[in-house]
């Protein structure tokens, strides 16, 4: 029997059910421009409601269906994210209402997308107008500048929000269209949840026919690895907050145990007001709006930044030098640790209510080899100070953006 990679289970709490679609890539800077732009024509029509009015009406219509559409990243992956939320038919008496006109429409609306110069020059001015938007907010310019130094060497994995803005403005009804048939064979999953997850599984596997749906959607090898190449950065824009974000590269591709580790580091140093960055940068030093702690484990990179006074950045960047120093000394705050442990398990605990934390979980496991089969919970509880330890220890300080 020919097998497909479609994937629904038994929903038993929710009074929604979900539909997600995936299309795997490789990330260059043009898939990113051109899945973004793709994203947003889907957003609006498509061949089967080609204005936008149809469309917003044909979802309002399923007791407001919710359909996002967006890229997103997974290292060297691009997948191109398809998300239906919906009402359980059987929590409504309306007997138009069922799931086959549910997956039917959904379907319609992600294999029969519509290319024409009108509709592609409103989804430019959107995406224009989003980007223009998100520069302006010296946070999000911060973070582009530092991928891009980041991957300065590597443009295809520079950029982070919706690809280059030139080369959005400037495609072509003819380059989205031969985009568009390029996709028709990418790898393709179909994930979801339903109470008659029997009935959703035969529909899926009726209106979800394109051919990367037999192809293996799970891969390996797509984390980035880091060059350790230190770059620092100071750019001017006079602001009244100054953004300091300082990389440190991971020196190897981590397994399951350690990004359960690199949560846990991040969770130590700022996941709250108790966190050692917080109090130390924000408390002694009294320097700043907003400490962050990220672990990119697909990307090699531990992030730190913070919002800051521009008189102490320099003061925050040694502070978080010294501390990460004594975290590979092996000085770690036990009573802290444990508070960090408690605080990673019990939000990990709440994503087990999340329909949209589940569903998380089961494109993940898609995606990723043995990811279904690692206990997190488990690895939480058991993990040690060592661990910590060891994880800083293979760590590398490879860059620092400031911007004033």
């Amino acid at each position: 029997m020919l097998m497909t990679n479609i994937t629904i289970r038994k929903n038993k709490k929710f009074t929604t059910a979900a539909l997600g679609c995936f299309l795997r890539l490789p990330l260059t800077s043009h898939n990113l421009a051109f899945a973004s732009l793709l994203s947003r024509l889907q957003s609006n029509t498509s061949m089967f409601y080609p204005q936008i009015a149809e469309q917003t009406r044909r979802l309002a219509d399923l007791y407001d269906l919710q359909l996002d559409i967006m890229p997103q990243l997974f290292g060297k992956e691009i997948i191109l994210t398809y998300y239906a939320n919906f009402v359980e038919p059987t929590e409504i008496l309306d007997p138009e209402y069922v799931y086959q006109e549910i997956i039917q429409t959904v379907s319609e609306i992600i294999t029969k997308p519509d290319c024409t110069p009108k509709l592609l020059a409103y989804a430019k001015k959107q995406l224009e107008d989003d980007y223009r938007e998100l520069m302006q907010q010296p946070a999000n310019y911060a973070i582009d500048r530092f991928f891009k130094l980041w991957y300065r060497d590597q443009p295809d994995y520079a950029e982070n929000f919706m690809g280059p803005i030139d080369e959005i403005q400037n495609a072509t009804v003819d380059e989205v269209n031969h985009y568009i048939e390029g996709l028709r064979d990418v790898p393709v999953a179909v994930v979801g949840m339903g109470r008659d997850h029997k009935l959703m599984t035969k529909l899926a596997k009726f209106y979800f026919t394109q051919a990367g749906i037999i192809k293996n959607f799970q891969t390996s090898g797509l984390t980035i690895p880091a060059s350790q190449n230190l770059i620092e950065k100071v750019d001017e824009q006079g602001n009244s907050q100054a953004q300091l974000l300082m990389g440190f590269g991971i020196d190897h591709a981590i397994n399951y145990q350690e990004q359960i580790i690199g949560l846990l580091l991040s969770q130590y140093l700022a996941g709250d007001q108790s966190s050692k960055l917080f109090s130390k940068i924000r408390e002694e030093l009294g320097a700043a709006y907003a400490v962050d702690a990220s672990c990119f484990a697909n990307n090699s990179l531990f992030l730190i930044n913070a919002g800051l006074d521009p008189d102490q950045v320099n003061a925050a960047k040694q502070v978080v030098l010294a501390e990460m120093q004594a975290l590979a000394d092996g000085n770690v705050d036990e009573e802290l640790f444990k508070k960090s442990q408690k605080a990673l398990y019990r939000n990990t605990r709440i994503g087990l209510d999340s329909q949209n934390w589940q569903m998380g979980q089961a494109f993940r496991g898609e995606l990723f080899s043995d990811y279904l089969d690692f206990d997190r919970e488990t690895a939480i509880k058991k993990a040690t100070t060592r661990q910590l330890v060891n994880f800083v220890q293979n760590l590398f300080f490879n860059e620092s953006y400031i911007l004033k």
